[in-house]
């Protein structure tokens, strides 16, 4: 396969009746393709996750607008303010002169020393809060691991979506649209080796302290794993199954009792 030297933009792909993902892949020279996603909502009030790489703008927004009109796009939720995340942000204001940003405190002032977004259109967050779009609700919860303190990812109860930011991403030796595309050992390789440059805190987590991270998420039971660095999956055993195998130092009775709070008001809330 030719060796990918540009980011490029793949067509939308259907998750859900009502999900859609924008993937596009950027290269990382001497160490693969990394995926880099944003993802879309299409309910009575449309939201975007995240906006998608700058270099790729003219066919982000090409892919964007060939699902839904930018002037219906109602919600844009922001995983967290890095430029592969937020990209195309003040450029998708301007073409959606009715969306709002989500985010939170930290979020808020990060684009604002970044000279990014506008606060008047910002909907904070506060922890914990559940986020209601058109009678949908996504419920805040924390991925296993990130690499900004104002990362949000959301649990979507209606389409059981789990949307984990930065987790789960993986470095793979090719692009691929659908994970059934990636070989087992390439999974593997590729999620420990964004991990370790992205998390790389993991290498000296508590084992049960991890363990009990990822069994708070599998108790959500997800059936679409949402990443903004790796094609959709379906399901989460498979990923949890890396990263329980793959990380964490020594043994300890703790429990991480943040993620088992917000698991539970999820669950508490059906």
């Amino acid at each position: 396969m030719e060796t990918l030297t540009q980011p490029t933009q793949s067509p939308v792909q259907s998750v859900t009746g009502n999900w859609m993902a924008l993937q596009s892949t950027f290269p990382v020279p001497g160490l693969g393709v990394l995926p880099v996603n944003a993802f879309l909502l299409k309910d009575s009030e449309p939201l975007l996750v995240d906006t998608g790489l700058s270099a790729l703008s003219d066919d982000f927004i090409d892919a964007l607008a060939s699902e839904i009109a930018l002037t219906d796009l109602r919600w844009i939720w922001l995983s967290h303010t890095d430029p592969d995340h937020i990209g195309n942000l003040d450029r998708i204001l301007d073409l959606a002169p009715n969306a709002q940003v989500v985010t939170n405190f930290l979020g808020a002032g990060k684009m604002g020393l970044l000279g990014t977004g506008s606060p008047d259109r910002f909907r904070l967050l506060e922890p914990g809060e559940v986020f209601e779009a058109g009678g949908r609700r996504l419920h805040q919860v924390r991925p296993p691991y990130y690499d900004a303190p104002e990362t949000m990812g959301f649990f979507d109860e209606t389409d059981r979506v789990l949307f984990a930011a930065d987790a789960f991403g993986a470095l793979l030796p090719e692009p691929a649209t659908s994970i059934e595309q990636i070989a087992a050992t390439d999974l593997r390789e590729g999620l420990v080796g964004w991990s370790t440059i992205d998390a790389p805190w993991l290498a000296q987590m508590d084992q049960a302290t991890l363990a009990g991270i990822l069994k708070e998420l599998e108790r959500l039971d997800p059936r679409h794993v949402l990443s903004g660095h790796l094609p959709v999956a379906h399901g989460i055993q498979s990923l949890t199954d890396i990263l329980r195998t793959a990380y964490g130092r020594g043994s300890s009775s703790a429990v991480n009792a943040d993620h088992a709070a917000e698991v539970e008001a999820v669950l508490n809330a059906r």
